[in-house]
């Protein structure tokens, strides 16, 4: 039964290959009631080219819940031609530093009263209920690079795929999972972990700096590894759709303050 909800979205996953739609993105945030949500497919030519929305924008839109192979609490279906923007207002960082730094406590303020102490609280709650979705607090070890730069596969074509309705849309470039953080969550029982990361950010810094090899992989760490180990950085973790594995999905960095 579809049903309306107002969302914080929170992460944008970087655009999966779908045979039916092309490229489809998936977003996944808060509900008003403070509940993670991942909602999909949107057809990433739509969303370039309709949608304005932006991490931390508010959204509405009619969803449903969605029957799926892992049966994730969280994954719901999505109405594209529902979904309206109606707040932007968390989504720039502008004015002077004191503005800046309001708008990224107004953004604590709604997300972290939902940080998780582990993935191996995660791990329980997903046995428990499928959570599939959750925020934790990392104390990172290292950045890792698990193919060089230089190997990567990045596939460039700007190809217009025929649809089922015999449209023809734009397919996203497709990229390698290839980087992963190796991290401990803030709970004595935590081993540690070594997850890999799709934020859609990282994601698009390895399709589009143009450096060479070595040098971009300098420039990526500098960003994402030591540039992140100086803000106060949470990582957005989700479980794939096919198997019981966890990743994170994207980065929230405030400063410290």
């Amino acid at each position: 039964m579809w049903e309306k909800k107002k969302i914080l979205i929170l992460v944008k996953a970087y655009p999966e290959r779908s045979k039916r739609y092309g490229s489809v993105i998936c977003m996944a945030g808060l509900t008003k009631e403070g509940e993670f949500i991942r909602i999909y497919p949107v057809e990433f030519d739509y969303f370039i080219k309709k949608l304005k929305i932006k991490k931390f924008s508010w959204i509405e839109a009619q969803v449903k819940k969605t029957s799926e192979k892992l049966m994730r609490k969280e994954s719901y279906k999505v109405k594209r031609n529902t979904i309206k923007v109606l707040d932007n207002s968390l989504s720039k960082l502008k004015g002077s530093y004191t503005e800046k730094i309001k708008i990224w406590q107004e953004r604590k303020k709604l997300i972290l009263p939902h940080v998780n102490t582990s993935i191996e609280e995660l791990m329980q709650k997903w046995e428990k209920d499928r959570t599939s979705l959750g925020l934790i607090k990392p104390n990172l070890i290292k950045f890792n690079f698990r193919k060089p730069i230089k190997d990567i596969k990045i596939e460039h074509q700007k190809i217009l795929q025929k649809t089922l309705n015999n449209e023809y849309i734009h397919v996203a470039d497709k990229i390698e999972h290839i980087i992963s953080y190796n991290f401990k969550c803030n709970d004595p029982t935590c081993k540690g972990h070594d997850l890999t990361c799709e934020d859609w950010e990282l994601f698009e810094a390895i399709r589009k700096w143009k450096y060479p090899p070595k040098e971009k992989e300098l420039k990526i760490k500098k960003k994402f590894f030591d540039w992140m180990k100086k803000r106060d950085i949470y990582f957005y973790v989700g479980m794939l759709s096919t198997f019981p594995n966890w990743i994170i999905i994207g980065l929230f960095y405030p400063p410290k303050i």
